[in-house]
C-alpha cells in the first residue's frame, strides 16, 4: 500500500497519476507547481464559479467555472495553503429563503475545510509516498483507538500531532497494526457522521499532519487501516445538504434523493453513478494520498451488495496489499465470499465470552461452553483472516454516550464487567482472553484502554478518555497486564503457527472448561490450552494429548499464571516432555492460557 505512485507526466508539481481513474471525479488537482484545476458537480447550478482567498479575510478572487453537463471545470493559478470555496446561482433554489440567490458552499471533494465555515484548505500536489512493507494480512495485530481521545483533553485541538508522539507507545506493547476510528471531518463526537469523505477532521488539526501521522506509524512497522463511513451522511451539520440548492420534499438534494433515513443520517443516493464515484474517490483519496493499509467499512449492511461488490473489486484489482474489513450485521461469511471483503469484525467472539463469564444464554452448560470457544478459535466459515476478534470489546461494547446507561449499563471495559481492576480474578481472567485471542484463528484486536486495564466506560468526555496515567504510571495492575499484552503479541508473531491456517482439537474437557488446540508449521508447533474455572492442578497432575508424538520435548511459552504477569511462581511447568502416547502431564492453574511450544 506504501509503494511509490508512478509519476505524473504533466509538470513538475503536478499531481501524481492515479491508479484508479474516476469518471466522475471531482475537487482540486494540480496541473503543475503553480495551476490548479477544479471539477464539481452541480446539475442545477448557474453562474459556477470557485472564489478564491490568498489569506484569511484577504481579497476574493472570482475564477468562473464552464459547464460540462451537470459538472462545471476550470483552472487558475494557485498556491498550497490558499482559502477556496464553490459559488453559484441555483436553477432550483430551496435554499432561498436561508441563504438567498447566491450560494456558497465547500467543494465536497476538498482535502481540508475550516470546520465553521464554507471555505476549504488547498491541498499541495500529491506526492510518491515512501515504501512501506506493511505486515502480512493473516500476522496483523490490530489497535483500535479514536484520535481524539486517545490524547489528553488539552491536546485535542492538536490530536493529530499529538497521537504522533504517542504511537511509539502502541509499538512498544507488540501491535503492529492501528485501526483508527474515523478521521474524515465528522459532525458527532465518536466519527460515524461524516460531513466530508475526502476531508481530515479538522478541529484535530491539518491533512499534512494526519498523513504525518501515518508515515509516523509506518515508521515504526505500524500497518494503518482508516474506517471510513460510506452509508450514510451526517445528521448533524451536513454540509452536502441541498448542495446545489435543489431539495424539494426535504428530500436532501442531489447526494441524497430517493433514499431512505437511518437513525444516524440519511443514506447516499447509491443509484447515482456521480456518488458511486465519490465513494470511490474517497476509498481512493485514503490509499493513493495518504498510503493507508487497510480500510474498515461501517455497517455495510446499510449500503447495497452490488456496490459493496463495486469497492471491493475495485480496490482489489488495483490495490491488493490493502486489507479490506466489514462490519455487518448479522455477520455472515458471505460478506467475505460473495461482497468481496478479506475480514469481517466479529462481535460474537465478545458476546460469547461474556455468555461464559457470566454463566447466561447457554454460557452456564458446559457443552455450549465448549461449543463456544471452538467457534471463538475457528469462527464458523470465516477462513484464517476472515475475522476480526475483539474479545475483550471493541469501541461498541466499550464506549457510552450516556453517561453510563446505554442499554442499562452494558457497555463497559472488560475488567469492569468481571469486577474491576482491584479484583485479583478479574486481573486473571482478563488475561487469559487476552492470551487466548492471539491463540486464535483470525485478527485479534484491542481497544485502547483495555492493555492498562481500565474501568469503567470509554467515551471522549474528561474523566473516560484513554488514562495515560495507567498507560506510563505506577500502577502494578496496569504494569502487569501491558507486560502480558507485550509477551503475548510477541509469541503470535515468533510462532508463525498461530498465523497460519492449521488446526486441531487435541484435548475437550467440559466439565472443568480445558480446552487446547494445536497450530502448527511443518517446524514448529504450538500446543494452546484454555482453562476457564476455579479447579486448580499441581504436581504435574493434569494430562494433556499433543497429537505430536511421543518423547517430544515441551517448552511453556506463556503462562497467563506466572508471576511477573500478576500470578505466582511455580503455576506453570516449565519443561514437560511427551509420554509414550504423546500425553504431557502438567499443572492448569484457575483461570489461565498456557502456550507450549517445540520443534519438529
Amino acid at each position: 500500500s506504501g509503494s511509490p505512485l508512478p509519476e505524473a507526466t504533466a509538470g513538475s508539481g503536478a499531481d501524481s497519476v492515479t491508479l484508479w481513474p474516476l469518471v466522475h471525479a471531482c475537487g482540486p488537482t494540480w496541473l503543475s507547481s503553480e495551476v490548479c484545476s477544479f471539477r464539481v458537480w452541480a446539475p442545477h447550478g448557474e453562474g459556477v464559479a470557485v472564489e478564491i482567498q490568498d489569506s484569511e479575510g484577504g481579497e476574493i478572487r472570482n475564477v468562473p467555472l464552464t459547464r460540462e453537463g451537470d459538472f462545471w471545470s476550470g483552472e487558475s493559478a494557485c498556491k498550497p495553503g490558499i482559502r477556496y470555496r464553490i459559488a453559484m446561482g441555483s436553477s432550483w433554489n430551496d435554499c432561498f429563503n436561508q441563504e438567498g440567490a447566491r450560494l456558497f458552499r465547500r467543494d465536497p471533494c476538498a482535502r481540508e475545510c475550516d470546520f465553521n465555515s464554507a471555505w476549504c484548505i488547498l491541498h499541495p500536489p500529491m506526492r510518491p509516498l515512501p515504501p512501506f512493507d506493511a505486515p502480512k494480512f493473516n500476522e496483523m495485530i490490530i489497535y483500535e483507538l479514536h484520535i481524539g481521545s486517545f490524547v489528553t483533553a488539552e491536546e485535542e485541538r492538536r490530536a493529530f500531532a499529538a497521537t504522533t508522539s504517542k504511537l511509539d507507545y502502541i509499538a512498544g506493547l507488540g501491535f503492529n497494526c492501528i485501526q483508527f476510528m474515523p478521521t474524515a471531518e465528522f459532525g458527532g463526537i465518536w466519527g460515524y457522521n461524516s460531513r466530508q469523505l475526502l476531508a481530515s477532521h479538522g478541529p484535530w488539526g491539518s491533512a499534512a499532519e494526519m498523513r504525518t501521522m501515518v508515515e509516523r506509524a509506518h515508521s515504526l512497522g505500524l500497518a494503518v487501516l482508516f474506517d471510513v463511513v460510506l452509508n450514510h451522511g451526517s445528521s448533524k451539520m451536513n454540509v452536502l445538504w441541498n448542495w446545489d440548492g435543489f431539495g424539494p420534499d426535504n428530500c436532501g438534494g442531489i447526494y441524497f434523493e430517493g433514499e431512505k433515513d437511518t437513525p444516524w443520517g440519511k443514506r447516499f443516493a447509491f443509484h447515482k453513478a456521480e456518488v458511486q464515484d465519490y465513494l470511490k474517490q474517497a476509498c481512493r483519496t485514503w490509499i493513493e494520498e495518504y498510503g493507508v493499509d487497510g480500510l474498515r467499512f461501517d455497517s455495510v449492511h446499510n449500503m447495497p451488495w452490488w456496490l459493496l461488490q463495486q469497492l471491493t473489486h475495485g480496490i482489489k484489482e488495483r490495490y491488493p496489499k490493502v486489507i479490506l474489513i466489514a462490519e455487518i450485521t448479522p455477520e455472515s461469511p458471505s460478506v467475505i465470499g460473495d461482497a468481496g471483503f478479506h475480514s469481517c469484525w466479529l462481535h460474537a467472539t465478545h458476546f460469547d465470552s461474556v455468555k461464559i463469564m457470566k454463566g447466561c444464554d447457554g454460557g452456564d452448560n458446559p457443552r455450549s461452553r465448549m461449543k463456544m470457544l471452538k467457534n471463538m478459535v475457528s469462527p464458523h466459515g470465516f477462513g484464517n483472516i476472515g475475522g476480526v476478534h475483539s474479545v475483550l470489546g471493541s469501541h461498541d461494547q466499550i464506549g457510552d454516550r450516556h453517561g453510563g446507561k446505554d442499554e442499562n449499563g452494558k457497555h463497559r471495559y472488560y475488567v469492569s464487567r468481571l469486577g474491576g481492576k482491584g479484583n485479583w480474578h478479574a486481573r486473571a481472567q482478563c488475561r487469559v482472553w487476552f492470551a487466548f485471542q492471539n491463540c486464535c484463528k483470525g485478527l485479534p484486536m484491542t481497544f485502547m484502554g483495555s492493555e492498562t486495564l481500565q474501568e469503567d466506560w470509554w467515551h471522549v468526555d474528561e474523566h473516560h478518555r484513554f488514562n495515560w496515567g495507567l498507560a506510563q504510571g505506577g500502577d502494578p495492575s496496569a504494569a502487569e497486564f501491558r507486560a502480558l499484552v507485550a509477551a503475548s503479541n510477541k509469541l503470535r508473531l515468533s510462532q508463525a503457527g498461530l498465523t497460519r491456517d492449521e488446526l486441531k482439537w487435541v484435548h475437550e474437557d467440559e466439565g472443568n472448561t480445558i480446552l487446547a488446540f494445536m497450530r502448527w508449521t511443518e517446524e514448529n508447533a504450538a500446543l494452546c490450552i484454555v482453562h476457564l474455572g476455579e479447579g486448580q492442578w499441581e504436581n504435574d497432575s493434569y494430562a494433556v494429548n499433543t497429537c505430536w508424538g511421543g518423547g517430544k520435548q515441551w517448552k511453556l511459552a506463556l503462562n497467563t499464571q506466572a508471576k511477573e504477569f500478576g500470578g505466582w511462581d511455580g503455576s506453570g511447568t516449565p519443561d514437560p516432555k511427551a509420554d509414550d502416547s504423546g500425553k504431557i502431564h502438567i499443572n492448569i492453574p484457575k483461570w489461565s492460557m498456557l502456550v507450549y511450544v517445540s520443534s519438529s
